[in-house]
């Protein structure tokens, strides 16, 4: 990071004051709860956050960077990546009769539909459709592995298959 990037300290709730990360290195080695102290990056600049906000920053950074992966084994192709033809240039295009492009189209926007609204779901949302879906596990595995009842894990499996089914509008 640059030494005179911004960085912002909590100094009271809703109060920062702006230094350099320069001035930031300097207090860090002088002050030691400096070191404590947790921060985002955003647009170049540092935000001290919390402990939870800075958890909870970096998990969905995590989840985001898992829906890639999974996208990415899927071989889904975003409309934006559809609309650009900078590769394109110049080039003929041969449809492949042997496949249902239309057909192949729909699918990936259906799961690049799908993707978004599993962003939507919490946390532990989240985690339930990932371990019964793409995991593959079993309620019994599942309730086994989280210390909940089996009734229990079918009523929130229910609740967030309603949740995703009016996000998704079906």
């Amino acid at each position: 990071m640059k030494d005179n990037a911004k960085c912002f300290i909590k100094i009271g709730k809703g109060i920062y004051e702006e230094i350099t990360y320069e001035e930031l290195e300097k207090r860090r080695k002088i002050v030691n709860s400096y070191n404590e102290k947790k921060f985002i990056y955003i647009h170049g600049m540092l935000l001290e956050v919390s402990k939870k906000e800075y958890e909870d920053y970096y998990t969905e950074i995590e989840r985001n960077r898992y829906c890639k992966k999974v996208l990415q084994k899927l071989q889904v192709v975003s409309i934006e990546e559809l609309n650009s033809d900078e590769d394109m240039n110049d080039k003929e295009v041969i449809a492949d009769i042997s496949k249902d492009t239309e057909f192949e189209i729909e699918r990936k926007i259906e799961i690049e539909q799908l993707r978004k609204a599993l962003l939507k779901l919490d946390k532990e949302e989240y985690k339930m459709i990932r371990e019964l879906f793409f995991n593959e596990k079993t309620m019994t595995e599942y309730a086994r592995n989280t210390g909940c009842g089996i009734s229990t894990i079918f009523d929130r499996k229910v609740k967030v298959l309603e949740k995703l089914k009016k996000i998704l509008k079906v």
